[in-house]
């Protein structure tokens, strides 16, 4: 009858007259099979005074019935979808101490300013929350943010014993709650301090999973503290990287995922990575348990992913360069992994290679797709910094060796190939420029006809190398 009711204002009368006739029942109704379905519709259909009246009822009984098979699914639903901050913190308060279930603070909506407020009752307050959390720690309950919350809470509080405590207690657990927020950053602290069989016992229940956690909204923040703090990277590639590699499609194309792989390739890169996450992540640098070089343990994880990832792009290079979302995993792979990256160049330079037609929109060449002029661009542009490293293969080199006679001059042709030649001018290399201007010849009488910026600027540096260049 609640939740069928055609009209919204008869249905939260219904839902009025039914709770007033079991005020006193919520709490006995929330562990019943089936009356806590009865419940869950005051939530979710009632108006907002029997919402917080529902709400209510549970003060005095959470943790109770946060460990009740059935009333757990209610107490959830009310925490994460429907309390205010206020009342959230009132929930939460029953495991602070028996002193908070009897004194709400109602002006208070966080432990960090209730700690602010009274910091002589913080190893008081932790040491009931870690009372109360050992007995969470059950599968069906770690998937309620709720308990999520509690556990961020303590980590991010406790210190020395107690958090290690805690960690030898939830390190086999930590799976079912990394689908949140607070579920990601406890299973953060669990790395940052953790020792190394802790850390080792995380990984091996990670097992099957790290697909699944890579592409998880909050989830790759795990792996990506996993990666800055183990120092047994051997055991890292064993458990973690191969099951990256057997995924590595499906984890390239989702967004959480790609950032996943980004790091492996530039750890902390501010071009990829917000500062409000480096901060998080810092959080862990000085964890007491990792003992390798930072910058030794990101290389050996960078040796172990190269080889793979550019195979990845010679066997996907069409797709990813004619994407936007792929474009800076592409460039990441082939400006930052270690190795030879003339395969997966060339797998790109074959695709401009391909006959150019200017203005085709059934088959948009990679120099007038949005995308994949954008990929040439960088790629060319980054030559100029693999000149300065000494590096030896050089991106510019390999597309021009690829390319058919003529495919220049095409190019010429509209706007976006007018820049993507212009920027293979200002490589500033002998034999690159030497390659095309000589491919170039007798095409500045067609520039000078042509009215798009790319033809001007194009045809202004070709004026400007006359001297040096016959044209």
């Amino acid at each position: 009858m609640i939740k069928n009711h055609k009209y919204q204002i008869y249905r939260s009368n219904a839902c009025t007259c039914i709770s007033s006739t079991v005020p006193d029942q919520i709490v006995l109704m929330s562990k019943s099979k089936y009356a806590k379905f009865l419940v869950k519709k005051f939530l979710v259909y009632g108006p907002k005074p029997m919402k917080n009246a529902v709400i209510k009822s549970f003060h005095g009984n959470v943790r109770k019935l946060v460990r009740h098979a059935e009333a757990s699914d209610v107490v959830e639903l009310a925490y994460n979808d429907y309390a205010n901050a206020s009342q959230r913190l009132s929930l939460l308060e029953e495991f602070y101490g028996p002193s908070f279930t009897l004194f709400k603070t109602p002006d208070i909506k966080s432990l960090d300013q209730l700690l602010l407020i009274q910091p002589d009752k913080k190893e008081m307050i932790l040491s009931n929350m870690k009372e109360a959390l050992l007995t969470l720690i059950d599968k069906t309950i770690l998937g309620h943010s709720m308990v999520h919350r509690i556990f961020h809470e303590f980590f991010a509080h406790a210190k020395d014993k107690m958090r290690s405590d805690m960690i030898e207690s939830i390190r086999e657990h930590l799976v079912p709650m990394m689908h949140t927020r607070d579920g990601a950053r406890t299973a953060m602290y669990c790395l940052w301090y953790g020792t190394s069989k802790d850390r080792k016992i995380i990984m091996k229940s990670f097992k099957s999973h790290v697909a699944k956690i890579c592409k998880d909204e909050f989830g790759y923040l795990a792996l990506i503290a996993l990666f800055d703090t183990v120092d047994d990277t051997k055991l890292v590639g064993k458990i973690v990287l191969e099951e990256i590699f057997k995924s590595l499609h499906d984890i390239a194309q989702n967004q959480h995922g790609r950032k996943v792989l980004q790091y492996l390739l530039c750890p902390r890169d501010p071009h990829f990575f917000q500062p409000d996450l480096v901060r998080i992540l810092k959080e862990g640098d000085n964890n007491p348990h990792s003992k390798k070089d930072t910058a030794l343990r990101y290389k050996e994880l960078l040796t172990m992913v190269s080889p793979p990832f550019l195979q990845y792009i010679v066997d996907h290079a069409r797709d990813l360069v004619l994407e936007n979302a792929s474009l800076l995993l592409v460039l990441s792979i082939l400006n930052y992994s270690l190795g030879d990256p003339s395969e997966a160049m060339k797998a790109v330079a074959e695709i401009a290679a391909e006959p150019f037609v200017a203005g085709s929109l059934e088959n948009q060449h990679i120099v007038e797709h949005p995308a994949g002029h954008m990929t040439l661009k960088h790629l060319i542009q980054r030559d100029r910094e693999r000149i300065q490293a000494g590096q030896p293969v050089l991106f510019s080199q390999v597309l021009l060796r690829t390319l058919k006679d003529g495919s220049l001059k095409s190019w010429a042709a509209c706007n976006r190939g007018c820049f993507t030649l212009l920027f293979l001018l200002e490589v500033d290399h002998p034999e690159i420029t030497d390659t095309v201007i000589s491919q170039l010849s007798g095409i500045r009488s067609s520039l000078k006809k042509m009215t798009f910026r790319g033809a001007q600027i194009l045809l202004q540096k070709l004026d400007a190398l006359s001297g040096e260049y016959k044209l």
